[in-house]
């Protein structure tokens, strides 16, 4: 399991670093699109980016400096679903992703990706995909090799 040292920071200083690093070293694109609205972005890249962690919308509207109902109106428009749920499709496109490639059990799977419950994880996962996780690696587990450097 992975251990990520980055929580140490305040949760808003993290996202205010994480976006100035990104517009400055020239990788800004996830928020330079014009017609959409940067904070949308900003916490966009915020879930992505810290999916393993215990956040909420309070917490997400703080980093941007919105009310949590502006940023969870704006957050629909823009995106067509809430933060929560793109929140969820987030960590479960990565446990997708660890099912199909690594040898993590299913329940630390799920609690690296920030759903502690096991039990909920399958259910949210089989909704998502059809299947159970178990399943879901019996029918798509690859290995791929790893290439010296």
């Amino acid at each position: 399991m992975i251990l990520r040292t980055e929580g140490l920071m305040p949760f808003n200083q993290q996202v205010n670093k994480q976006s100035i690093r990104r517009s400055s070293d020239g990788s800004g694109s996830r928020t330079d699109h014009p017609n959409r609205d940067r904070r949308v972005q900003v916490v966009k890249i915020l879930i992505e980016d810290n999916f393993h962690r215990h956040l909420d919308l309070s917490e997400m509207a703080k980093a941007v400096n919105l009310s949590s109902w502006r940023l969870a109106h704006l957050f629909k428009a823009e995106v067509g679903i809430s933060p929560l749920r793109y929140l969820t499709l987030v960590r479960l496109q990565k446990a997708r992703q660890y099912l199909e490639t690594g040898f993590l059990t299913v329940r630390d799977i799920a609690a690296s990706v920030g759903i502690p419950n096991a039990s909920h994880f399958t259910r949210s996962f089989k909704a998502a995909y059809g299947s159970s996780p178990v399943a879901h690696r019996s029918a798509h587990f690859r290995v791929t090799a790893m290439r010296d450097k």
